[in-house]
């Protein structure tokens, strides 16, 4: 089975995954700490990081979670984002295949 390519378009910018599961909504979040690891990332270079670390790189200091459905993604959005308290939901975005 081929991976999927996905993409949201955002105000904010348009975020990328390749993946084998069919995500139908994504929810975009401002984060402090997501950004911060941005910003040490390009201060240090091609530094590598894995895990969520470089997911907020990919995805230029912004967290961004994928959801199968738009119920998942709106209590998502409602709901606490587990890896930083002080994040603002940018909004929720329907997936591009």
């Amino acid at each position: 089975m081929s991976k999927l390519n996905l993409k949201v378009i955002t105000p904010v910018g348009e975020f990328t995954r390749s993946t084998n599961t069919k995500y139908s909504h994504a929810v975009v979040r401002n984060s402090p700490r997501a950004m911060a690891a941005f910003q040490l990332h390009q201060a240090a270079g091609s530094r590598r990081l894995t895990g969520v670390s470089a997911r907020w790189i990919k995805d230029r200091g912004f967290a961004v979670t994928w959801h199968g459905s738009e119920a998942a993604a709106l209590k998502a959005a409602a709901g606490k984002y587990l890896w930083d308290n002080s994040q603002d939901v940018v909004g929720v975005y329907e997936v591009q295949a």
